[in-house]
């Protein structure tokens, strides 16, 4: 069995290792401890996502959002989106086979390592040359290149003025998008990207490089068997081996216990998370700082309004939903200005707004228009109104990573009240704002906010909780991805369980972590195989058995 949806009772009691989850680092994971010919399943909470599948209504939209946070649990457990709610935070992200993969931009940019010295991460990390070799591996299996022609989308032209204002130069930063139809490294035939704009909600068309077909496809085609619509409900030690007792989120709604000596958590940060802290409440012996070190990577969302010229940032979706004619809208994020300095990095990228965002924003306050002229613009449509001249920009910059993530009830919820008015962030929007005047529009900060849920701020990039240290005296996770076991020394670790996702990052990065936390997961196996003798060959030619049912 390869892959199959709904059917956790039909895994085997034991296997070699375990990965929970699908993302980033769980796709590594299991792409290497395959290769390395260990017996592996990975178990998704997610549904198995392909293009065509995702949804394209406000109403599809609305029934594939669930909701978690203070007091909060609604909508589908396998649903593609979910937001948590805490406390001055709300994390975006999404459930699948893929993990946020399915729905970021797939913005490609490597980590400064000055800086992530300089943030105190693990030295061995830093300067022991695997990192960099895990971006490469990274580069080369996501198959990123920066998109073809820019000059013809007008967002980026929008953006080359806003980098002229700024004086700097606007990048082009390579992309997790094929521009071109073919078969990618793991043999999965992809469609070219028809710049629709819509990365954000799911690709429909299936030019995008996300980790199920890229790292899961590889894992499939070495044995591993993938369960999805499956969740890790808890993780305890048994004998030499981990138990993991997972439900079926299918109509059956069994639960499973499987065992393996190896198990990696990669249900990213709020996931990841949250095994721990229950397995801590249930007499794991883990260090104290886990639930600490939690960041937003800086990030924030704005708006560049009322610019001098249309910039055509609306997506169009696929099967299109604009008039016909419209100039394509491009990837949904493919240029990036550097306002960074002293003070720490600081990235701007462009962006679309969904079709259900672009209408939602004509009727939201923070436009500041009056009914009369909402419903004007409205039957004007979202292509013709002033949105035609509104840019969304995402932030990512740098913060002191001071938040918590903790236990409510049956849930995780950031605890961050101060993240708004922290002085990075202050920082990091005074230079937006600076920029987007220097460009004749006006700065509209962050006009997503959720005043229902106390003005919360919605973030995409949670990384921390589990944070890497040099002991359990600073961090959860060894610098080589196992959980230390402070029992036994601040050094020592639990033999066989590791994190691999952005659960384990130490600090803001300053730069979309995508690229970082696949390296990690590629540097901690390299360091697995080491360990445990196997060969790890990633260049070996994989039998692609099923390479088409991925598509």
């Amino acid at each position: 069995m390869a892959y199959t949806t709904g059917a956790i009772d039909k895994a085997r009691p034991v296997y070699d290792a375990l990965v929970i989850g699908s993302g980033y680092g769980g796709g590594v994971a299991a792409s290497r401890l395959a290769r390395m010919g260990l017996r592996l399943a990975v178990i998704e909470q997610g549904r198995f996502w392909r293009p065509g599948d995702f949804p394209t209504t406000i109403k599809a939209r609305r029934k594939a959002l669930r909701l978690t946070g203070r007091a909060l649990k609604l909508g589908d457990p396998t649903g593609l989106y979910y937001l948590s709610v805490g406390k001055g935070l709300s994390v975006f992200g999404a459930s699948g086979l893929g993990g946020c993969s399915l729905i970021n931009a797939g913005i490609v940019l490597q980590p400064d390592l000055d800086r992530l010295r300089k943030a105190g991460w693990p030295k061995s990390v830093v300067s022991d040359g695997l990192l960099q070799k895990g971006v490469e591996r990274a580069e080369a299996m996501l198959g990123v290149a920066p998109a073809p022609d820019p000059e013809r989308f007008a967002k980026y032209l929008g953006m080359r003025r806003a980098a002229e204002a700024a004086g700097r130069p606007v990048q082009l930063p390579p992309m997790t998008i094929a521009h071109r139809p073919g078969e990618n490294v793991a043999g999965v035939m992809q469609y070219a990207c028809r710049y629709c704009g819509d990365c954000w909600s799911g690709c429909n068309v299936g030019a995008k490089n996300t980790v199920g077909i890229t790292y899961i496809a590889d894992a499939v085609d070495h044995g591993a068997s993938v369960f999805c619509e499956s969740r890790a409900e808890s993780i305890s030690r048994s004998g030499n081996r981990w138990s993991v007792k997972v439900k079926d989120l299918s109509k059956s709604r069994s639960m499973s216990r499987i065992e393996a000596p190896i198990v990696v958590l990669a249900a990213g940060t709020m996931g990841t998370t949250e095994l721990l802290l229950r397995a801590q409440q249930r007499g794991l012996k883990l260090s104290h700082k886990l639930g600490q070190n939690f960041s937003a990577n800086g990030d924030d969302l704005v708006f560049a309004d009322n610019l001098e010229q249309p910039v055509n940032a609306v997506a169009t979706g696929f099967p299109p939903q604009a008039p016909r004619g419209l100039a394509p809208v491009g990837p949904h994020s493919m240029a990036a200005i550097d306002l960074g300095d002293e003070n720490g990095p600081l990235w701007v990228h462009d962006g679309t707004m969904l079709t259900v965002m672009a209408t939602l924003a004509s009727l939201d306050e923070t436009f500041r228009l009056n009914f009369r002229k909402a419903l004007r613009l409205l039957r004007q449509g979202i292509y013709g109104n002033e949105l035609s001249r509104s840019q969304l920009l995402y932030v990512v910059a740098h913060d002191d990573a001071s938040g918590r993530l903790r236990l409510q009830g049956d849930h995780i919820v950031v605890d961050w009240p101060e993240y708004s008015h922290a002085p990075e962030r202050v920082r990091a929007e005074e230079k937006v704002k600076a920029m987007i005047e220097g460009m004749g529009g006006v700065f509209t900060s962050n006009p997503f906010t959720m005043t229902a849920f106390g003005g919360n701020r919605i973030i995409a990039h949670p990384l921390g909780g589990c944070a890497m240290g040099e002991s359990s005296d600073e961090g959860v996770v060894a610098p080589d991805g196992r959980v230390f076991d402070p029992t036994r020394g601040p050094t020592s670790v639990h033999e066989g369980l590791y994190v691999c996702d952005g659960a384990a990052v130490p600090s803001a990065i300053g730069v979309s972590p995508l690229l970082t936390i696949t390296a990690l997961a590629e540097r901690a196996m390299m360091l697995a195989a080491d360990r445990l003798r196997r060969p790890l060959d990633v260049d070996a030619v994989p039998h692609r058995p099923l390479r088409d049912a991925l598509m």
